[in-house]
């Protein structure tokens, strides 16, 4: 059969396809040496954003006759360099040479294959400058100083270390890729009033001056990457727990927050035990390390990173009770765990092949949820991975392992994670449970402290499962793309027969025709349900099925393992029975999705009013969404209603966007007005948008009566609504509000917003001109490049001669490009208007 959709052709030519790369090239550095081990003992100068650094690095010769080697060291001083290595004439001498990037260690004569060095290296690093270092790839500090000299009172001086991709080498001298790894010593000497966490286990803490501390962190249970090597410094809460295993061993656990999050913490990461024992049970193998810490901190470059014992976390995590209806972190907190296995424990030999690390973590929250909450926790987190995927595959379809990558930032997507855990679940759909459990569990314990590629994982399920699986890792690892189909279904009543057709619709000449195992469900209103497993391995396969009487629905990719692109043909009355009749999240899910295409039906609008009370949030949100084209028609807009009181908050906010398109106000400003009383920020949040937009007159009071503009909400959620309703309102009472959260006290997210709609307020208020431009002058110098940008471009609208120095001063000192141009611009403007329109101070 055919594709007969012209959007899939149209959208086929927008797509870049790449192939993999043939031969495939190397895309690691070739070592010289074999890292064994390092001693770091650091300490640090705040004001100047230095590490003052000893390296004592271990390290094998990998060949006869190395004369030199070098290692990766980026913006650094080097004070000194010295061979520790004893002889049997005295310490072999080395020479070295630095360029800024590399440290190059000459021994005095070359070392044999096996032959061990040490050497010490004496050294400041500079990680948070990058004068000087045109040319080098820049993905990040690897060091993080924040608020260093304690000169922002609403924020906490601390350090923090972000290692991938490549980063740790502007901290300390390090072969800096992930196909080497060593046991790591670090000493942090920090204030007193600081507490530190590292990579293992604190084995030592005693005074080091006046009002300082040497702590000392070694990790030697496995060798680690050195990406993976890591510690923060600052003041915490440190709350404590512990995983009991099943033979009574234990391992601490500590969750390291702000001291205003000590008695949420808990609540935020209480269900790390239940994760660590269902992810042994999964693997066969036990948590590898001896602890395990998280740490949350200030303006992470990322969600989590999960460095060896050690995850570090962005402080969106924090949150209190009324928070945590918005944004729970338990899919990223179980993420970041599942990378103790797999990333630290086997890692990714290269970051062609990151699915070992990150297809694997994404793939272990679904397992965390199919075991702690049942299958249909797991096939939503499963449907929203693939239509994120899907969604980068409208405009991009690579290899899951890319050889060809430019940067290996770009490796970090969807294809990566989102694809690639689906990959998964299909690879543990072909094998079956316990044979996927005994392969993961050979590829763990035989990659144990090794760098590995996505082959080791093919041979270690071909050894458990005895299959060759060379097709499977080439379509779904190796290919681009993904089997896009058209499936249609019939009953022939004449003949008790029931057809499927599949066509693989996806290009022919990019994407490899898929062979996939799939099952079919036959459901009947009196006969037992029939399921069976298939296959499907041809551009173009029908099956046939006699049955005992017409089915009630038959189902398609019974349990949802199958990644894939699915268009539905089923009548319509097998879809309104399967939307209420399937026993599977997915399967209703699929069915809600198939109807919403029927736009011009009745029973169809009527299955999907009835979604609105399925069992599930997902199912209901789609619902919520399908029924947008129907929101003229009889009940519809009062069945919304109802469920903007949904226990959900994701539905909720669904069901009031929505309602927000209805002509019947009166129904409309009833809910919108129960909503701005929402326990949920969010929920809050969407009324304030929609109710600024529909009720502009009511608005400013409905705000006041529920004291909302006295609220402080997670992230800024509602601060940020409220400032945007204030700038469509352009009324002069939101001055005030807007200015005071521009200040320092207030989430980034709010100051940005807040300074952006300083201008245009001031423009249509002139007696907030005055207050407005000195703000604005004031935040040229912020910490953040928004708030400077934002600030600029607000004084080129408003501001008058009195404001160039401002504006030039800070043009001397400003890094940035963007907002050197928007400077720029502002004082063009400003000094246009000298001779023209001015504008009242």
């Amino acid at each position: 059969m055919q594709s007969d959709s012209l959007e899939i052709e149209v959208q086929r030519a927008r797509v870049t396809y790449i192939q993999p790369a043939r031969p495939t090239p190397d895309v690691a550095p070739t070592r010289s040496v074999d890292m064994f081990s390092t001693v770091l003992d650091l300490s640090f100068d705040f004001e100047a954003k230095a590490v003052n650094g000893s390296a004592e690095v271990r390290a094998i010769s990998l060949s006869d006759g190395l004369e030199s080697f070098y290692l990766h060291a980026v913006g650094m001083d080097i004070h000194d360099v010295e061979s520790l290595l004893e002889t049997g004439r005295g310490v072999l001498p080395v020479t070295y040479a630095y360029d800024g990037r590399r440290l190059t260690i000459t021994p005095s004569r070359p070392l044999a294959f096996d032959e061990a060095l040490r050497i010490q290296i004496d050294y400041t690093a500079h990680p948070m400058e990058t004068s000087g270092q045109s040319g080098l790839s820049f993905s990040g500090y690897g060091l993080y100083f924040i608020d260093p000299v304690e000169d922002d009172p609403f924020r906490h001086t601390q350090i923090w270390t972000q290692g991938q991709t490549e980063n740790n080498r502007r901290w300390f001298p390090t072969w800096d890729y992930p196909d080497d790894k060593q046991t790591f010593d670090i000493a942090l000497t920090v204030p007193e009033s600081m507490m530190t966490f590292g990579n293992g286990t604190m084995v030592e803490s005693a005074p080091s001056g006046p009002g300082m501390r040497r702590d000392r962190w070694v990790l030697d249970e496995y060798p680690t990457s050195s990406y993976l090597a890591a510690f923060v410094v600052g003041e915490f809460a440190a709350v404590e727990d512990e995983y009991e295993g099943a033979d009574s061993t234990t391992v601490p656990l500590t969750y390291i927050v702000e001291h205003d999050y000590a008695d949420d913490a808990l609540r935020i990461f209480g269900e790390t035990p239940d994760m660590i024992r269902i992810y042994e049970e999964e693997t066969g193998v036990r948590y590898p390390w001896p602890n395990y810490k998280q740490a949350v901190v200030r303006d992470f470059t990322a969600g989590g990173m999960e460095n060896t014992t050690l995850t570090i976390l962005t402080e969106r995590v924090q949150t209190h009770e009324r928070g945590y209806l918005d944004y729970n972190a338990r899919d990223l907190i179980a993420h970041e765990l599942a990378h103790q296995w797999f990333g630290d424990l086997a890692t990714a030999k290269d970051w062609a092949n990151l699915a070992i690390n990150e297809s694997f973590a994404s793939y272990m929250e679904e397992i965390y949820l199919e075991n702690a909450f049942g299958r249909d926790a797991a096939q939503a987190h499963g449907i929203e991975d693939r239509h994120a995927y899907f969604e980068q595959a409208k405009s991009l379809r690579r290899p899951i392992v890319w050889y060809g990558f430019r940067q290996e930032g770009q490796m970090f997507d969807r294809h990566t994670y989102q694809k690639g855990g689906q990959v998964l679940n299909q690879l543990r759909f072909e094998l079956g449970d316990e044979t996927w459990r005994r392969g993961i569990h050979k590829f763990l314990t035989d990659n144990a402290g090794e760098p590995v590629e996505v082959d080791d994982l093919r041979l270690a399920m071909e050894s458990v499962s005895g299959r060759g699986l060379r097709r499977f890792f080439s379509q779904w690892f190796y290919n681009p793309g993904h089997p896009t189909l058209d499936v249609e279904q019939a009953y022939f009543g004449g003949s008790n027969l029931y057809t499927i057709q599949v066509a693989q619709a996806q290009s022919r000449t990019q994407e490899p025709i898929f062979a996939f195992d799939v099952n079919v469900e036959l459901n009947f209103p009196t006969a037992p349900r029939e399921l069976h497993r298939l296959q499907v391995a041809s551009p173009d396969t029908t099956f046939r099925f006699t049955v005992p009487e017409q089915p009630t629905f038959v189902r398609f990719d019974e349990g949802n393992w199958l990644l894939g692109d699915i268009s539905l043909k089923i009548p319509v009355a097998e879809l309104t029975a399967m939307a209420s009749g399937d026993d599977e999240m997915a399967g209703r899910y699929d069915a809600v999705e198939a109807l919403a295409d029927r736009s011009d039906s009745p029973i169809a609008r009527e299955a999907l009013v009835r979604a609105l009370a399925d069992d599930h949030p997902l199912v209901r949100r789609l619902a919520v969404e399908s029924l947008e084209t129907y929101l003229r028609s009889p009940g519809v807009a009062e069945a919304l209603g109802r469920t903007a009181r949904d226990e959900d908050v994701g539905v909720r906010q669904a069901a009031l966007n929505v309602l927000g398109g209805t002509e019947n106000v009166g129904l409309l400003e009833a809910v919108l007005r129960g909503a701005l009383a929402d326990s949920s920020y969010g929920v809050v949040a969407t009324s304030i948008d929609l109710f600024t937009q529909r009720f502009p007159e009511k608005a400013l009071l409905a705000y006041e009566e529920n004291e909302l503009f006295e609220l402080t909400s997670w992230m800024g959620t509602v601060e940020m609504a409220l400032i945007q309703a204030l700038a469509t309102l352009d009324v002069e009472e939101g001055g005030g509000y807007v200015l005071a959260r521009a200040g320092a006290n207030n989430p980034d997210d709010v100051r940005v917003s807040a300074v952006a709609a300083i201008a245009p307020l001031a423009l249509s208020h002139v007696a907030l001109r005055g207050l407005s431009r000195e703000a604005l002058r004031g935040y040229l110098g912020d910490r953040l490049e928004a708030v400077r940008l934002r600030a600029a471009r607000g004084l080129g609208t408003l501001g008058v001669d009195v404001d160039i120095e401002a504006l030039e001063e800070q043009l001397e000192h400003e890094e940035s490009d963007d907002v050197k141009d928007a400077i720029r611009t502002a004082l063009r403007q400003i000094r246009g208007r000298a001779g023209g329109t001015h504008i009242g101070q």
